[in-house]
């Protein structure tokens, strides 16, 4: 029966209190009293002594007061220490590192050590030679949040090669046809040194069609601008170019000095002197294309002397004009007959429709008759049978009877036989005039379409509309429209700007993408083999990517000009870990098991190996007599005679090296300072070049410039944290070493570093059962998920069933947003109020600030891959907190996209939704930012506060 005390009876003392604890507690209590119960059952005692009774002072100046206050000061401390190190007696409890890796090694479990980062740097040397880089280069690197210089070490010899130091590469293009109108134009830039010719601002340049026939299609330009862009030349003209459409290439002469047919200004009238009145008689100004022209028998004017068919008599007399040079003649048509404007292409149409043997002689018969000087050089494949129709009917319904007009084209191309000086005269005018000899007249040549009936009717020209333009260089260039971009690139092919040799120095290169921002991929690329053509041109040369760009990487990334990507060719990949010198451990006792040593210097260097299980592998190497020994996982079932040691971290993270006792790994061989041990030391590095700071060689290397981290240092991390330990240690004990059920899957998978959280399930993948692993890697460490798969896939295939294959895939966080308005108890402070709000809630990004969310409601080590959230909840969570009276939702929702910088997602506009429910998908785990998160205080009591 319990006393009474709603009067002023004493209430009665529960000391010491007893111990009880359910099972499941994160936290035991273990403390029979704090101060103030000692002292009170101290002085609860005093009062009670029938001796003591006339002592009634109980103030501390009172000596015999102040030992019983020192004694209860005493127990409150023995008793804190008793709880603590009664929860540190247990897995679940625990809260130090060093007792949680206590316990978990009396089942055999042990925490993974710290591992040494990895990088990949690229080489930037001088000079023209290749340079060896050993392997085992010492660098320095200074890495974000670390507060030393990180040593890494090359992993392997390379060759690094200056022209592949830096570079560019650009995104496919391709030349297409031209347009209606054209005022730029691109050409071989190998074309202008093979023709000797110099194009230069202002210079003028002949445009036409075809140089192999006549043509309409022709223009003279004035050159704008010349610019040359990798192999090929660009050529921008005044005004535009419109005679092109649809032409995939046209021709181009460089035009020096332009002449006109002598007599094109002779007076159009002569004075007959045969006539005694004296009158005035025209002249003509046409002459014959295929035949000698001179003035007919019944004309009374003068053309001296006779002209031949491939004669032109300049206007001006020069001594320069060189033998084989070509001109450019314009301004020729024909004054003959009717219009007739296709025959010419209709006749080839019919000739390439035809590819019978027997056909075609009867159509080079029927030609040979009709028009005996048709070239049979045409290419007659190929045509559809709507273009034979065509033809044919165009050929049967010709009227013979038709006479011909503009019969070729107004300008044709000529070979400069010769040129001498002499006199000339047409009509009225006489004067000095240079006379050129062409190789072929001006009428048969090309394709000349001439009905038989009308042989004798020569083909004529009016010399007033000649000009005469004197070429410049070897031969005709050719122009093509500019490169355009590549609508159909697919992002795995650049171009590389180079000549052969160092083209294929890129073949199975392993190359870094990095932008300006510091945005980075790398990849290997392939050579073609048909870009090996023209071996010694610097041209653009094909190189396909075995791993096709990034979400971050496109092909506007890559443009012909103002490149933003730099591209480095001398990448040699490292390994964090200083190699420190040889250290002799000792002397080996062969009278002794289990002899063991301890390394001179922490922390000694791991690398993940997914071949090894565990997967953390030392850069360790120990000689015995100058023997190399194997180091091994455990020394259990092992052979006495094997020369086998193993390595074990200490609490304090020190290297101790054990070796067998003669029945499992055999003993060290007595000797005298006889093992030693070749170690690196170094762990944790990962992270970004910190900002202002320079990769650093730790040796010298001949014409060496400089070294660059294009990217990121990857795969370093800490020791294995206490709180992971407790999660992934029961389940690996549990599976003594097998891999069964989902658990394993996840107790294997945690355990690996770099990952932060893993859920296990069955799921069909691609209609096959499979176990689908959802692994959310460390803030920073995505780049590390390769390596998890790859150890997960020979944990499967090593120590798993089999049955089903393992599909890893990459978690992400969901982050949501929040504005949270709560009533605060006005006899508390505003700041650590919110603090321990934020607290609650989770939120990251406050680490710094002293705020640890990891346990709140959105810490990562609360959620579940696909767990949804509710405002109610929310709402619980924050009015949980000490000094809150009432908290409301005003606003909760989930950012579009995901980030490892959260900071950067956008925020919804004002107003802001309020969804009661937040959800997110099977690979998302919502998270809380601070950046996300809106809190605000209120005095006033809230209306729905029930």
């Amino acid at each position: 029966m319990s006393m009474d005390c709603r009067n002023d009876c004493l209430e009665p003392l529960i000391f010491p209190k007893k111990i009880e604890n359910r099972p499941g507690l994160s936290r035991i209590d273990y403390r029979i009293g704090t101060y103030s119960d000692f002292r009170e059952a101290l002085l609860r005692k005093l009062n009670t002594d029938p001796v003591l009774a006339p002592w009634t002072h109980r103030k501390a100046d009172d000596p015999g007061i102040a030992l019983l206050e020192g004694a209860s000061i005493l127990g409150d401390i023995l008793t804190f220490y008793q709880e603590l190190y009664a929860n540190e007696a247990y897995l679940r409890t625990a809260q130090w590192r060093e007792s949680v890796a206590d316990l978990a090694r009396l089942v055999g479990y042990r925490l993974s050590p710290g591992l040494g980062g990895k990088a990949t740097f690229a080489f930037e040397v001088k000079r023209d030679k290749p340079v060896v880089i050993p392997r085992g280069f010492p660098i320095k690197v200074q890495v974000e949040g670390a507060e030393r210089p990180v040593d890494f070490e090359t992993t392997e010899e390379a060759i690094a090669c200056p022209y592949l130091s830096k570079f560019n590469l650009y995104r496919p293009t391709t030349i297409q046809n031209f347009p209606t109108k054209m005022s730029v134009f691109s050409m071989e830039t190998s074309e202008l040194e093979q023709a000797e010719i110099e194009i230069n601002k202002d210079d003028r340049l002949l445009l036409l069609d075809t140089t192999i026939g006549p043509t309409d299609n022709s223009q003279i330009a004035v050159v704008k601008e010349v610019e040359e862009q990798f192999e090929r030349t660009v050529i921008k003209i005044e005004g535009v170019w419109n005679k092109g459409e649809g032409l995939k290439k046209i021709k181009a002469f460089k035009l020096g000095r332009s002449f006109r047919h002598f007599g094109h200004n002779a007076p159009p009238q002569v004075v007959d002197k045969s006539d005694p009145t004296a009158k005035l008689i025209d002249i003509k100004f046409n002459r014959k294309l295929h035949d000698k022209t001179e003035k007919a028998l019944t004309e009374k004017w003068s053309i001296q002397p006779s002209i031949e068919s491939t004669e032109i008599p300049l206007d001006s007399e020069i001594d320069d004009f060189v033998a084989g040079s070509k001109v450019v003649i314009q301004g020729l048509k024909s004054s003959n007959g009717v219009e007739y404007d296709n025959v010419r292409n209709l006749i080839i149409s019919l000739f390439k429709a035809t590819n019978n043997i027997w056909n075609l002689l009867l159509l080079m018969l029927f030609l040979q008759y009709h028009f005996p000087y048709f070239n049979y050089v045409i290419d007659f494949w190929n045509w559809t049978d709507e273009e034979i129709k065509k033809a044919l009917k165009a050929i049967l319904s010709w009227n013979t009877k038709n006479k011909l007009k503009n019969v070729f084209g107004g300008t044709i191309v000529r070979d400069v036989k010769g040129a001498r000086s002499g006199s000339m005269t047409w009509g009225a005018l006489t004067g000095s005039s240079t006379i050129i000899e062409l190789t072929e007249d001006m009428d048969d040549w090309g394709i000349i379409v001439r009905p038989k009936k009308r042989i004798s009717d020569t083909l004529e020209t009016d010399i007033r509309n000649l000009s005469i333009h004197e070429t410049i260089g070897k031969r005709a260039l050719t122009l093509t429209n500019t490169r355009q971009i590549d609508s159909s690139a697919d992002g795995k092919s650049l171009y590389f700007y180079g000549d052969a040799g160092t083209y294929t120095q890129l073949d199975k290169r392993h190359l870094a993408f990095v932008k300006k921002d510091g945005t980075s991929m790398q990849t290997f690329v392939e050579t073609e083999d048909a870009s090996l053509s023209d071996p010694d041109r610097t041209k653009l040369r094909s190189l396909t990517l075995k791993t096709p760009l990034e979400d971050s990487f496109t092909l506007d990334d890559f443009p012909l000009e103002k490149p933003k990507v730099t591209v480095y060719g001398n990448l040699v990949a490292a390994d964090q870990g200083k190699t420190e010198k040889e250290a002799v451990l000792g002397n080996g006792d062969s009278r002794r098991t289990f002899q063991t040593f301890k390394l001179p210097k922490a922390p000694l260097t791991y690398h993940n190996s997914p071949g090894e299980t565990p997967p953390e592998v030392p850069e360790l190497q120990i000689y015995v007599n100058d023997r190399l020994w194997k180091r091994v996982p455990s020394l259990f079932g092992r052979g006495s005679r094997e020369e086998i040691y193993i390595v074990r971290e200490d609490a304090k993270g020190e290297s101790r090296v054990q070796f067998g006792d003669g029945k499992t790994g055999a003993r060290l061989p007595s000797g005298i300072r006889n093992v030693v041990a070749k170690y690196r030391t170094g762990t944790g590095a990962y992270g970004a070049l910190k900002e202002e700071t320079t990769v650093q060689p730790g040796g010298k290397l001949n014409r060496l410039n400089k070294i660059q981290l294009p990217g990121i240092v990857t795969g370093g991390s800490e020791p294995e944290t206490g709180d992971n330990a407790r999660e992934a240690a029961p389940g690996k004990i549990q599976s003594l070493g097998r891999i069964v059920s989902l658990k394993d899957f996840e107790s294997e998978a945690l355990a690996i570093s770099g990952v932060s959280k893993v859920t296990a399930s069955w799921d069909l993948v691609d209609n096959v059962p499979s176990v689908v692993l959802t692994v959310m890697m460390e803030t920073g460490r995505d780049q590390e998920f390769g390596e998890v798969q790859k150890t997960l896939t020979r944990y499967n295939r090593c120590r798993g069933t089999q049955r089903f294959p393992i599909d890893v895939r990459k978690g992400e966080h969901k982050y949501v947003y929040m504005d949270v308005v709560f009533g605060m108890d006005p006899t508390f402070r505003e700041g650590p109020v919110k603090k321990a709000i934020k607290e609650a809630l989770g939120a990251s990004g406050e680490e710094g600030n002293g705020i640890d969310g990891s346990r709140g409601l959105f810490g990562l080590h609360q959620r579940m891959f696909g767990q949804n959230e509710y405002a109610t909840r929310i709402a619980g969570a924050i009015q949980n907190v000490k000094g809150v009276v009432w908290a409301e939702i005003k606003a909760l929702g989930s950012l579009l996209g995901s980030s490892d910088k959260p900071s950067e997602l956008d925020l919804p506009p004002e107003p802001k939704p309020l969804n009661p429910v937040v959800s997110c998908g099977n690979l998302h785990i919502l998270s809380l930012h601070k950046d996300h998160l809106n809190l605000k205080d209120s005095r006033v009591e809230s209306t729905e506060e029930c």
